[in-house]
């Protein structure tokens, strides 16, 4: 009997009911499948929440073992820890003890720890983004001339004292940004919205496997 649930057919099947039940619904009318739909997308969330435990506890997991190991910064390690049980503890849904999102501690925590936080972290990004449009605007053939010049029309556009020193700065920006990018980015959806399709018919048909286990295809 164990082999039988071994059996890589199972999850497949597994996988084509519930996609069925999510598209169906979408174009026929028929109420028990739309409900049963419903069903199945609260079940969704709670797996995704049941994961976001599984991740907490994975995280604590491996700043104890640092912690243990006295691996190189390993103290970093304890202020994971102590501000992630702080911060959940603060948080739980119980307002008759004082706790929730809305009580002094989680928002002292949240503003002055998870948002300065969130800023250094997209103020390092920002240093590689602009090492990499340094790379990229070099003008060594027409096409990275365009944008090049695209470029520095749009930091124009949103630099006010380019604005206010010449006005049509935000017209040419507004008309870079509305013709020819989004000309680009409908042309990025309608490929990624095809590549999608193409690997979800290639996994209905049990052709991808790579989701299952690590398996290849066949």
């Amino acid at each position: 009997m164990s082999d039988v649930f071994r059996r890589i057919e199972i999850p497949i099947a597994i996988t084509i009911v519930c996609t069925l039940l999510q598209i169906i619904p979408f174009y026929v009318n028929i109420q028990p499948l739309a409900s049963t739909a419903d069903t199945f997308r609260s079940w969704m969330i709670l797996v995704a929440t049941c994961a976001t435990f599984v991740g907490a506890i994975s995280l604590t997991l491996y700043n104890v073992k640092a912690i243990q190991r006295r691996s190189e910064d390993w103290y970093y390690s304890i202020l994971v820890i102590v501000f992630m049980l702080a911060i959940l503890l603060f948080g739980l849904p119980i307002p008759e003890a004082g706790l929730g999102d809305q009580n002094p501690q989680f928002s002292f925590l949240f503003v002055n720890i998870l948002t300065p936080l969130g800023s250094t972290m997209y103020s390092i990004i920002a240093f590689f983004i602009t090492s990499a449009a340094y790379r990229t605007f070099r003008a060594r053939n027409i096409e990275a001339a365009i944008v090049l010049v695209s470029g520095i029309l749009m930091i124009c556009k949103n630099a006010p004292v380019m604005t206010t020193f010449w006005g049509p700065f935000v017209d040419i920006g507004d008309w870079i940004f509305d013709v020819p990018n989004m000309a680009t980015m409908r042309a990025v959806i309608i490929g990624t919205a095809l590549g999608a399709i193409a690997l979800a018919v290639r996994t209905l048909m049990g052709m991808e496997r790579g989701y299952l286990r690590g398996g290849g295809e066949e």
